[in-house]
């Protein structure tokens, strides 16, 4: 198991835990469009940045660790429970953004964002901030046209790290490979993890039947984020490459 994954070529491995700024990770959930307007996402994106700080440390620390005749077993063990909780807790934070945008997509298509602020917006027995800000939030949307088409932009050029995360969420929560399916493929072992050898990052299998089609470390799936902003959008072609390349095989 020493050799999994995996020797990187030398230019193609990761970047320390010190090369990497300690605000990138939030900076680039907030450049994400309508991310930074809604401050409720903008409190959880700057938690999930904190927490990946932290882990980048103890990573490192246990990275450091592995050459010492007494391996640092209970920090592995640390970083082998904390990183499904990050990981679970960046795919929920993605997936409510994308929600957001994709309703607001959906609006924009069906002329029914006075409609749909109206019904936020009725009147009740106690004060909702969020519904108020989410009804102010589809006003400008239906105001400012560019909004509507940077939200496209963001969730085609993310939709495939979102979906790396997602496979990965599917398999450790649920033990099931991420599919639509009615039959799920039962997820290969689910929760294995080992530690990257240059950053200390678990390391997790995306498994499609009996094959293993790639791993990820939780570090990769951040710095994943770390690059949404800059990412190219996808072509259409590229995104059904991608869902072919982790389409599960048919379970009868």
């Amino acid at each position: 198991m020493d050799d999994w994954p995996d020797e990187a070529p030398e230019d193609q491995r990761p970047r320390r835990a010190g090369e990497i700024g300690p605000n990138e990770l939030f900076e680039a959930l907030r450049a994400l469009a309508g991310f930074n307007d809604n401050p409720f996402l903008v409190i959880q994106g700057q938690q999930l940045a904190l927490v990946d700080n932290l882990l980048n440390g103890m990573e490192e620390r246990a990275l450091r660790g592995m050459a010492d005749d007494e391996k640092p077993m209970t920090q592995r063990a640390l970083l082998g429970a904390l990183s499904p909780m990050w990981i679970y807790a960046a795919y929920e934070l993605l997936r409510t953004w994308r929600q957001r945008c994709e309703e607001i997509i959906r609006l924009a298509a069906s002329g029914g964002f006075d409609l749909k602020a109206q019904h936020l917006e009725r009147e009740t027995n106690y004060h909702h901030h969020d519904r108020e800000l989410r009804a102010e939030q589809l006003r400008t949307a239906r105001d400012n046209p560019e909004i509507v088409q940077r939200m496209k932009d963001d969730l085609t050029r993310t939709e495939i790290g979102f979906t790396i995360i997602e496979f990965i969420r599917v398999a450790l929560a649920k033990h099931e490979v991420s599919s639509k399916a009615k039959n799920k493929p039962i997820a290969f072992a689910p929760g294995l993890a080992l530690p990257d050898r240059y950053t200390g990052s678990m390391v997790y299998e995306l498994s499609n039947g009996g094959s293993i089609i790639g791993f990820h470390s939780r570090r990769d799936l951040a710095e994943t984020i770390r690059g949404f902003p800059t990412a190219p959008i996808p072509s259409k072609e590229d995104l059904d490459g991608f869902r072919e390349y982790l389409r599960p095989p048919e379970v009868g």
